[in-house]
């Protein structure tokens, strides 16, 4: 083991041990932290073979259960990539082939201020001519017992540092609560098709540690984004301004799961505290809380007695195969469209069947219901009471999970029309995580459809702190501003998001509807037109182009998506509300009420939006439109 201060200097590479960072030419590299430990590891044993057997001990403990071949080949590949080694004429890393490894190539060893060197372990004497053979020169360093005798005292050196590295980061200065980014937990499996498993970890790290009172952390959204990412740590905490980050590593193998964790004070870029775990995969939900609770009590200068007990309380058993099935549905559920939704209800199904008591996967099918409903590809019918029933049940068999509460304040606001049942649910939710950029966002949805604008901007403005770089948000941001009747700032909003996301279909809808509006038809339809083209058969984009369409006076064209949105009822649900926005913009204000009682009948959560809805304009002095909007909010 490397001790605190030591530099190790190769060609124009150096390792700053204290620091954590390899560097070439003065600038920092990235790297994680298995793959710099392993290379630490061959150059302490430079010049000699390390076979693999020993790389597993080093890397993942002795007697470890799990399959580390795989583990071991991802290392190696991110040290090459790191150092830019080609391993068909490597400078450093020489791969003995059905052995392991050996780092070539000069070392030296600095210690106290940069620039000051000396060779990393000095070279034995040659033996003299009258040497015994029998007694042959070491030239690769002291025996292991001597590293290890060595290692041990150092041990008690490095954490003590770690803990006054951890005191430094409790005591200092800040304006408020410390935030924290997750970045996406390597797999370690060498599986692409694993990464389901890592990213559903990384989640629920994010999860725990979003229930403490005292932490902000940013969104899986934003964090997911840095999958595989090269900048530096420091770079990506000012992207997402987070003041601290937690990075790892995941492998799963026989039955067992280790977790590597780290965190960085992302101010410094000092590694404050790392640990890894291991442990059955039935206890996967404990792990991942002892996980965030080392992670907090390193972060916070106290852990709240609620807070401890919010994360004892997120532990417990789960049948390995059923949180398999429902980490596959929330990656299902996180592509949103219609065959993965389909998809991860039967995940979340079976995971159900599997255990009946896991609260998570009730709340996951609870989602994909109501991501089924609210995007119209199913009936309200269908849809809703299912999303209703599944959050009731995951509740009662987890009160503090927020997920489920926030889903279930969608099912009263859209489902029930319940506007006080649904604003209570919404703030249950960020009580117990205030971290949720979905409960803030799912809130501000509901103080916009109440025509509470203001704290709906505030509202809004909080999910996209905690999710910075969530397309949906800075979308939603646009949305909220076209309800609102600003016009205009919708309009610059949705451009921003479309130069950087330029083929996000839900920006072209607002785009388009916010152009309608300022009565610029040619933009208006071509922008909903790139709408309908990315998401074809979509009722919901077939009618805002033909309420476009009709409100422009291209009346031929808005009769044409009449007769498509009802060709497309004869295979798939298709909204009465679209179809009566097209009526009411050709003038046929009694087709188009028709049209309207028939998704009052539905429930059609669309209605929830009637009284805001600008399209609507031209029935608004009707006494039925009225009548309608009180039935809708009483």
């Amino acid at each position: 083991m490397a001790l605190l201060g030591t530099r190790y200097g190769f060609a124009e590479f150096e390792i700053d041990v204290a620091r954590y960072e390899l560097r070439r030419a003065g600038m920092p590299v990235r790297i994680e932290k298995l793959p710099l430990e392993l290379l630490l590891f061959l150059i302490e044993r430079r010049g000699e073979l390390v076979t693999r057997a020993e790389i597993a001990e080093r890397l993942w403990g002795k007697g470890v259960a799990l399959e580390t071949e795989p583990g071991i080949n991802t290392a190696v590949r991110k040290v090459r990539a790191a150092l830019g080694d080609d391993p068909d004429a490597p400078r450093f890393l020489k791969t003995v082939v059905g052995k392991g490894y050996r780092f070539e190539g000069e070392v030296t060893v600095g210690t106290g201020e940069r620039g000051t060197s000396a060779p990393l372990i000095p070279t034995a004497t040659p033996p003299s001519a009258s040497a015994p053979a029998t007694s042959p020169a070491r030239t690769a360093g002291p025996s292991r017992r001597a590293r290890a005798a060595v290692a041990a005292v150092l041990g008690l050196a490095l954490l003590a540092t770690a803990a006054a590295g951890v005191r430094r980061w409790q005591n200092r200065p800040r304006p408020g609560p410390p935030t924290i980014a997750v970045l996406p937990l390597e797999n370690l499996s060498g599986d692409p098709a694993e990464d389901y498993f890592a990213d559903g970890m990384t989640d629920a790290l994010i999860a725990q540690l979003a229930r403490l009172q005292g932490l902000r952390v940013i969104s899986r959204t934003s964090s997911l984004q840095y999958r595989r990412a090269r900048q530096p740590v420091r770079e990506i905490a000012r992207a997402l301004g987070a003041d601290a980050v937690v990075e790892g590593a995941v492998a799963r193998s026989g039955g067992r799961v280790r977790i590597t964790a780290e965190l960085v004070d992302a101010r410094t870029d000092r590694h404050v505290w790392a640990e890894t775990y291991e442990r059955a995969l039935q206890d996967v939900l404990d792990v991942q809380a002892e996980v965030a609770t080392n992670v907090a009590r390193r972060v916070l200068v106290a852990l709240s007695p609620d807070d401890a007990r919010r994360l004892r309380a997120s532990g417990g058993a789960v049948d390995p195969a059923a949180y398999d099935a429902y980490l596959r549905g929330r990656a299902l559920w996180g592509h949103r469209s219609e065959a993965a939704l389909t998809d991860a209800v039967k995940r979340f199904e079976r995971a159900i069947e599997l255990d009946p008591g896991f609260a998570r996967a009730w709340s996951g099918l609870a989602d994909a219901y109501a991501a089924l409903g609210y995007t119209s590809v199913r009936s309200p019918e269908e849809t809703f009471p299912r999303a209703r029933s599944a959050a009731l049940h995951a509740i009662e068999l987890d009160p503090t999970l927020a997920e489920a509460h926030a889903v279930l304040a969608y099912c009263r606001l859209y489902g029930d029309w319940d506007w006080a049942a649904a604003e209570e649910g919404f703030r249950t939710a960020i009580t117990l995580d205030p971290s949720s950029a979905a409960a803030h966002h799912g809130y501000s949805v509901l103080l916009t459809a109440r025509g509470r604008d203001d704290e709906a901007a505030a509202e809004i403005e909080r999910a996209r702190a905690l999710d910075p770089l969530s397309v949906a948000i800075q979308t939603d941001i646009g949305f909220e501003l076209y309800y609102a009747g600003r016009y205009n700032d919708a309009v610059a909003q949705l451009r921003r998001v479309l130069r950087t996301s330029p083929a996000f279909p839900l920006a072209h809808l607002w785009l388009g509807r916010a152009e309608e509006e300022r009565q610029r038809w040619d933009d208006a339809i071509d922008e909903l037109a790139r709408a309908e083209r990315a998401l074809p058969e979509w009722a919901v984009a077939i009618a805002a182009l033909g309420h476009a369409q009709g409100a422009a006076g291209r009346t031929d064209e808005a009769r044409a998506a009449l007769r498509r949105l009802e060709a497309l009822s004869s295979r798939r649900y298709v909204t009465p509300y679209g179809v009566a926005l097209v009526h009411a913009a050709l003038g046929e204000d009694d087709a188009a009420f028709r049209w309207l009682r028939r998704a009052y009948d539905e429930r059609a959560h669309w209605l929830v939006w009637l009284s805001r809805d600008p399209r609507f304009s031209s029935l608004r002095r009707d006494p039925r439109f009225a009548d309608l909007v009180a039935r809708i909010q009483r």
